[in-house]
């Protein structure tokens, strides 16, 4: 199989990954629970985690790591932990459900006030967008786009944020670490991000980095392996958030993934410029219709005429390559480019894809075109 779907979940995985997903299964144990020797080595695996990523993000003791699900829960422990009501929200139609879905919910409810600037399918006019901003108490916004590929500037944005005194949210899904952050450089308060993308881990992890001072509510409350004589949920971080037991193995992974994403991400970064450009030239020349300009996080998305994208890519299995086609929980996006109905193929390349996997997928592509004339 061409696997061409990255964007939705990584399929290389490096081989610390592996082992520390092994690891775990052969030495299970309940971090912050028990006193023995292997849950102690859990929760350290956890911790060295945590600093790991304040360090490559550009954190540092200001601010906590908390681990989730992934990153849709660490967007809706961002969104619904910050809102106490009366806010006023700007986001962007380049976002993702994981954003759109909670902050429609609370305008519905009449908690905030919410403005969404329009890209018309492309990328943040910085012009109206500083404009709007001036009205915002929270600013939440995505790296990059999961459909188009489209990057937002976001150390521009931070900038803004901090002009007009606003909380800056930001999704790494599509952006880290591929697009080079800083969370205190850039003035994030709050970033979410998965395991299981660009930072090469397994599904089932994700977490939120949060400066200190800002104020959260929990989404979940239960046991903490702390303050056990007391019937409240604990304050402080990362306790008050991490109810429940720990994916102390995909936390693991986790760390291993992202030791290598970071230190492999200037080659990648390059790699997709490349692989993106040829892609991008050759569906071109066949006849497509192209939605991605930029190259950087690797996402292509296109269609061939009017035909279904959902098809596209049952065709395209036929060729044995993956890809994704539809709304891609994006339904903004497909409202600018006016693909509501017929959604659009998106290839997502990987850092195991090569030159001769672009020109075979390219190929792919023109015999299914000729296929549907």
């Amino acid at each position: 199989m061409l696997y061409l779907d990255n964007a939705a979940t990584s399929r290389f995985k490096p081989q610390g990954v592996i082992d520390a997903v092994n690891h775990d299964l052969r030495n299970s144990a309940n971090s912050g629970r028990s006193g023995h020797s292997d849950a102690i080595s859990a929760g350290m695996r956890i911790e060295n985690c945590r600093y790991y990523l304040k360090s490559a993000l550009g954190a540092d003791d200001g601010y906590q790591v908390i681990f989730t699900k992934n990153c849709t829960e660490a967007l809706n422990l961002a969104i619904f932990g910050l809102i106490k009501g009366g806010e006023r929200v700007l986001t962007t139609s380049n976002e993702h459900n994981s954003v759109l879905r909670p902050l429609y919910e609370l305008e519905r409810q009449g908690k905030i006030c919410l403005t969404i600037h329009n890209t018309l399918g492309q990328s943040i006019d910085m012009a109206l967008f500083t404009q709007q901003a001036e009205q915002a108490d929270v600013i939440i916004v995505g790296g990059a786009c999961n459909v188009t590929g489209y990057t937002a500037d976001l150390k521009e944005i931070g900038k803004i944020a901090k002009t007009v005194n606003a909380v800056l949210i930001v999704d790494g899904a599509q952006s880290v670490p591929i697009i080079p952050i800083d969370i205190k450089e850039y003035g994030i308060d709050m970033l979410a991000c998965p395991g299981h993308k660009g930072l090469h881990g397994i599904q089932g992890t994700g977490f939120l980095i949060f400066k200190n001072g800002t104020e959260l509510r929990p989404l979940l409350y239960g046991g903490t392996g702390s303050f056990s004589s007391s019937v409240y949920q604990p304050v402080d971080a990362p306790d008050a958030f991490e109810a429940g037991t720990l994916f102390a193995g995909g936390i693991a992974a986790l760390y291993e993934g992202a030791k290598w994403s970071f230190n492999h991400a200037d080659n990648t970064r390059s790699n997709y410029a490349q692989l993106t450009k040829t892609a991008l030239y050759n569906l071109k020349t066949i006849g497509c219709t192209l939605y991605t300009k930029e190259t950087a996080t690797g996402v292509i998305a296109f269609n061939i005429g009017d035909t279904d994208s959902s098809y596209i890519a049952e065709l395209l299995n036929e060729y044995g390559i993956a890809v994704r086609s539809g709304l891609h929980c994006a339904p903004l996006v497909h409202k600018a480019l006016g693909t509501e109905n017929q959604g659009a193929v998106r290839a997502s390349i990987g850092v195991e894809t090569t030159v001769k996997d672009i020109a075979y997928f390219c190929k792919a592509i023109e015999k299914i075109k000729r296929k549907l004339k």
